[in-house]
């Protein structure tokens, strides 16, 4: 009955790195643009609830890969013949589909913040010349 779930926790796990990795970017741009940016003040609450806010959407996409993997077994028990076969590419391709589009939206997000960060340190001012005195 584990053996899908082991298997698919495997596979997943780059993707949760991934995530990961999108989410702590999209926060430390985020950071960095709400305080040098907008001349924000630090705000612990706004961090905290980012941060809570991922880790719900990372717990929300595993039980997704629980429920996914082990619903053939719940199946079978309930007297409903299905394929394996079937369940395991399906399986995958759901819980890879769930953690890519939270991995996208966390990336597509941070990429916003970072052009705007950009954009603000290369604005180009034009030189101011004075008319020579004479």
């Amino acid at each position: 009955m584990f053996e899908l779930l082991l298997k698919n926790i495997q596979l997943i796990t780059i993707l949760i790195l991934a995530y990961l990795g999108s989410l702590g970017i999209n926060t430390l741009l985020g950071v960095y643009y709400n305080l040098n940016t907008l001349k924000e003040g630090f705000s612990k609450e706004k961090l905290i609830a980012g941060l809570v806010r991922g880790g719900i959407v990372l717990v929300g996409g595993l039980a997704i890969t629980v429920i996914i993997s082990l619903l053939p077994e719940i199946l079978t028990n309930f007297g409903i013949s299905t394929s394996n076969e079937l369940f395991e590419n399906l399986s995958i391709v759901a819980m890879a589909g769930v953690l890519a589009s939270t991995i996208a939206r966390y990336l597509g997000d941070a990429l916003k913040k970072f052009y705007a960060i950009l954009d603000s340190h290369t604005e180009i001012h034009p030189i101011e010349t004075k008319e020579p005195e004479e």
